[in-house]
């Protein structure tokens, strides 16, 4: 598996952030009001950030330390590396969505609900970057330096 280029994810975010846009227009459009942003919504992806950033310093650990016990695992480690690429690519484009509604909210700012939605939006776009971030250090932390595969092979080799 090939690690995910932070260009790769900006892109995401790019492309996402004229969706939102255009979806929060129509939906402006036709209810006379800019779409609600859920308050739950910041709160989840920092707990997923948080548990993303705790899932590398723990794999980072246990391939560090070659700690190969059965509390973590390799194939836990390969399923933790598809969560982190899923989390990448999730964090980037709901970053650019609600990017997307923070700028149509940016015309509205003379009333209240326009500052809610943009403050809000604003927490999401915010806590979406740092669970992308997360993910990306988490991607980092699942790989195995290339020496780490000699030295089990050696080890394989003397039982």
């Amino acid at each position: 598996m090939q690690k995910t280029k932070i260009a790769t994810l900006v892109w995401v975010a790019l492309l996402a952030a004229p969706i939102g846009w255009s979806i929060s227009r129509v939906i402006q459009d036709s209810t006379r009001e800019l779409p609600p942003v859920p308050v739950v919504l910041p709160v989840l992806l920092a707990l997923l950030a948080a548990f993303l950033f705790f899932a590398a310093r723990e794999i980072k650990a246990w391939i560090r330390e070659r700690r190969h016990d059965r509390h973590i695992g390799p194939l836990r480690v390969a399923r933790t590396l598809a969560l982190a690429k899923a989390a990448e690519f999730f964090g980037a484009a709901l970053t650019g969505a609600y990017l997307g509604l923070a700028t149509l909210a940016i015309d509205h700012l003379t009333v209240p609900m326009g500052r809610d939605r943009l403050l809000m939006a604003g927490l999401v776009v915010g806590a979406g970057t740092l669970a992308t971030v997360a993910a990306v250090v988490l991607e980092r932390a699942c790989i195995v330096p290339p020496g780490d595969d000699e030295h089990a092979r050696d080890a394989a080799r003397e039982d």
